[in-house]
């Protein structure tokens, strides 16, 4: 069986002209859903989904369950550039998609509201065809720097487990810190959702990384029921030896938001996992120097033009982290943090807390980390705290 070498590289990758990219199944068990190219520049999910369909279809080979792939930015993908009016991957809001849906014509929208409509619909209909089966999103990506490949999700034990199981370093936190993202809706309706960062954009190997984890996900769900072990083991080696060295787990303390216009560039030369010290010189923009705020590792620094990323900031994980975190939720711990001083209940949002700041000094963030609560805004003298919820695998 051909996958994850020479012959796999040379299937050409067709530009996609809807998001439908196929499906393959029968339609009972667990429903994947995969997308590929969200950003226009980030073309190997889209190539990798399509050599997995091909692949199945050529082998032969019977899911017991459902795999639908997707491709995202039509028009950008076509121009091989990030997005030609708004970022597609940050329009998934309540308000953005109450606008999209009141409009009365897709002339009235951006490019990518029009996107995101069309995407909308067809993930909507295959959420509801699916009626009570189990779905996992997966979430195909690219990065403008070099280096090994990662994975991110919201901090769930469902995502978790199958994050792990792809023998690539896990960033925790991380989507929590950006709104708008498609993953971050998946996870609002309920679903387990990860996504996959492969490479870098360009680098043949990228794609090889993305059909690889796709093929252990297929596999980690139940669907491939044994099939391919050769191919399995192929593709656990490989991302295994890409990220050789580096941090299990991660968790991302840190976003460095870009203005409009604010002239940012990262300093060359970095790599995501690279160490960094606080006060270490990062990038700059118009206003000077800008300096790292922690000491742990970079994650995603930006070398491209369009982005409202410059870097993230994060720090290794402990193994027994994991597992005192994983103790803690299944024993509902987090029933428990409400009556500590400082913290409250939030009124206005079922299952969020209310944290005053002062009782951050015995870092209280890290203590609600175990629990799971990671999205934070700060509100005056308080941080409104949230976690996500899901329904077990």
């Amino acid at each position: 069986m051909d996958g994850l070498g020479p012959a796999s590289r040379k299937r050409s990758a067709r530009m996609p002209r809807e998001h439908l990219l196929g499906r393959t199944g029968n339609g009972r068990g667990p429903l994947v859903i995969a997308l590929g190219g969200i950003h226009g520049n980030e073309r190997a999910g889209v190539a990798a989904l399509q050599r997995v369909l091909a692949q199945l279809e050529d082998e032969g080979l019977e899911l017991a369950g459902e795999l639908v792939a997707f491709a995202g930015n039509l028009q950008a993908l076509t121009l091989g550039q990030r997005y030609l009016e708004d970022d597609l991957n940050r329009v998934w809001t309540e308000s953005i998609i109450a606008d999209v849906a009141a409009s009365g014509s897709a002339a009235e929208l951006t490019a990518e509201r029009r996107e995101l409509r069309e995407l909308l619909e067809a993930l909507t209909r295959e959420l509801a065809d699916a009626g009570s089966r189990t779905v996992i999103f997966l979430d195909l990506h690219s990065t403008s720097a070099p280096g090994a490949p990662f994975v991110l999700s919201a901090d769930t034990l469902q995502n978790r487990k199958l994050a792990l199981a792809l023998r690539a370093p896990v960033l925790l936190g991380l989507e929590e810190n950006i709104e708008g993202t498609l993953l971050a809706w998946f996870g609002a309706q309920g679903h387990a959702a990860i996504a996959f960062e492969g490479g870098r954009h360009g680098d043949p190997e990228t794609a090889v990384h993305h059909e690889a984890a796709l093929w252990i996900l297929l596999e980690q769900t139940g669907l491939l029921e044994g099939q391919t072990p050769s191919l399995i083991a192929k593709g656990q080696k490989l991302l295994e030896r890409s990220s050789r060295g580096l941090p299990r787990c991660v968790a991302v303390l840190h976003r460095h938001h870009i203005e409009p216009d604010s002239e940012f560039r990262m300093e060359p030369g970095y790599v995501s996992f690279d160490r960094v010290k606080r006060g270490e010189r990062m990038a700059r923009d118009r206003s000077g120097p800008i300096e790292a705020c922690l000491s742990g590792c970079i994650l995603l620094p930006l070398y491209q033009g369009q982005g409202e990323d410059g870097f993230f900031l994060g720090r290794p994980v402990r193994r027994a982290w994991l597992w005192l975190s994983t103790v803690l939720r299944r024993a509902r711990f987090e029933r428990l943090l409400p009556l500590l001083p400082g913290v409250r209940r939030d009124p206005d949002a079922p299952g969020g807390l209310i944290v005053h700041r002062k009782a951050a000094i015995w870092r209280a963030l890290d203590l609600f980390h175990l629990a799971g609560f990671w999205k934070h805004e700060q509100d005056g003298s308080t941080l409104r705290l949230a976690r996500r919820d899901q329904h077990p695998l």
